[in-house]
């Protein structure tokens, strides 16, 4: 009988450990599955405080619904019907600049009478039609695209925003091959991302069958997707099929190496020998139980960079709210110089997620932008935060609701080099047949690509158990 280690009970380990369990069964191969968690509880950041009617989510939000992998997933756990979509009103986004809140633009009309852009600003984006490539042999930063591609303006007051809200990164470091991988693959293709959003609306048209969720040219688009009580309900769902082979509170403190595969030690568990190990913590904490493998290898892991993020949430009586809070929320430029990455409009997002007649925001501290202020403590955060809020939306009520969720090592940072890392985390594992790696450190930080990832892991477990 094989055994199987996952280590890490997060969304990425719970998935890849059903995928395992799944592909080894359509096999045949007799196997026994372990899941190992240092913390007292599985899902690992997605988690919500449920309180006075208020469920405020301290990790993710949700995932879009135009990838099929985590759908797909949901399905086979007959959770289709718990699915929850955000609202038509999520589709209203807006930009902290100069002082208020401008909507992003949906349409080329629209687009032309907003004034978050300056003529000359908007006339640089038409520009990019006839913008020069990119340099060969070379990985540039997001921020090196944009104002090539873009423009200045449009890098600062709308990519910096937005990566800032996805990644909580800066712009200047993030390699944009990295992180948005389809950018680089639609001017290779088109020349132009304007060309491509022509060519590709025009193929959907044609063709409705492809496409069906839009997007723009850095993703997907599609529908931000939850479930009617959070998103703790995909991780709970499969943390209970495994029921009795989830070990909480076990520490991997050593991946070792024995004549038939590996043995790992733990700080509140009992040794295990394992045919087949799966590593999916982030890189920061494979590290040291790796380099008893790998000195190498744990050197490479040891060079990702996370940054902190300080989430707090704020629930506030609806009638003492004196503008219209339709919409998915706002970010804000780093050249807009504030306290805050920005704020998501919770309820108005999704529904029941504060009690009838009051509001839920998400505010987002810290990132790689402001990593100092993910250090203060939480009376002070909230303090500062209200204080923003104050000054951003007019916000003075006191709140009915306040949750802090502290993440010293929230997202993964591609940066420039990321796929170089990877290249040679690749090489060396090749050395080492039965260990394994996933997890958002690596090839995409949402939850679909860990949904994904997850497939591809448990393939390559299978071959291996079944050579």
């Amino acid at each position: 009988m094989k055994q199987i280690a996952v280590i890490g009970a997060g969304i990425s380990g719970l998935a890849t450990a059903f995928q395992i369990e799944k592909k080894l069964k359509e096999s045949g191969v007799s196997h026994k599955l372990f899941i190992f968690e240092k913390e007292k509880k599985t899902g690992g950041k997605i988690g919500a405080v449920y309180e006075n009617g208020f469920r405020c989510e301290g990790g993710p939000n949700g995932f879009l619904d135009s990838k099929p992998s985590t759908i797909e997933l949901c399905a086979e756990l007959g959770l289709s019907n718990r699915l929850a979509r955000s609202s038509d009103a999520a589709q209203r986004r807006f930009i902290y600049s100069a002082g208020k809140l401008h909507e992003l633009p949906t349409n080329p009309f629209r687009f032309f009478r907003s004034d978050l852009l300056s003529l000359r600003g908007k006339l640089r984006i038409i520009g990019e039609l006839w913008a020069p490539g990119p340099k060969q042999g070379t990985d540039p930063t997001i921020a090196e695209f944009a104002r090539r591609r873009l423009g200045k303006e449009a890098h600062a007051r709308l990519l910096d925003p937005m990566v800032a809200g996805v990644f909580a990164g800066d712009t200047e470091r993030l390699s944009l091959a990295s992180c948005f991988p389809r950018m680089v693959e639609l001017e290779r293709e088109y020349g132009s991302l304007i060309r491509a959003m022509i060519k590709l609306a025009k193929a959907r048209k044609q063709n409705p069958g492809t496409g069906k969720h839009g997007g723009g040219p850095a993703g997907p688009g599609g529908k931000l997707t939850s479930f009617d009580k959070g998103l703790s309900v995909l991780p709970d769902a499969i943390a209970e099929r495994f029921r009795g082979q989830i070990h909480l509170n076990a520490d991997l403190k050593k991946i070792g190496m024995t004549s038939e595969g590996f043995r790992l030690s733990f700080s509140n568990a009992e040794d295990l020998d394992s045919d087949c190990v799966v590593v999916a913590t982030p890189a920061c904490d494979a590290s040291s139980p790796l380099s008893f493998i790998d000195e190498g290898l744990a050197t490479v892991l040891d060079r990702f960079e996370f940054a902190p993020a300080t989430v707090v949430g704020l629930g506030f009586d609806r009638t003492m709210i004196d503008r219209d809070i339709n919409g998915f929320g706002f970010l804000i430029p780093r050249e807009e110089n504030r306290r805050i990455l920005g704020s998501l409009w919770t309820s108005s997002i999704f529904s029941h997620r504060a009690p009838e007649g009051s509001v839920l925001f998400r505010t987002i501290v810290g990132g790689a932008r402001s990593p100092e202020l993910a250090g203060l403590s939480e009376e002070e955060t909230i303090q500062m935060v209200r204080s923003e809020l104050k000054e951003i939306m007019g916000i003075t009520a006191k709140p009915q609701f306040a949750h802090v969720f502290k993440w010293q090592k929230a997202i993964c940072q591609y940066n420039v080099g990321h796929s170089v890392r990877l290249q040679e985390i690749d090489e060396r594992l090749s050395r080492i047949p039965g260990l394994f790696l996933t997890g958002n450190s690596y090839r995409g930080i949402a939850l679909n690509d860990c949904t994904l990832n997850a497939k591809r892991v448990a393939d390559d477990v299978t071959n291996f158990l079944k050579d």
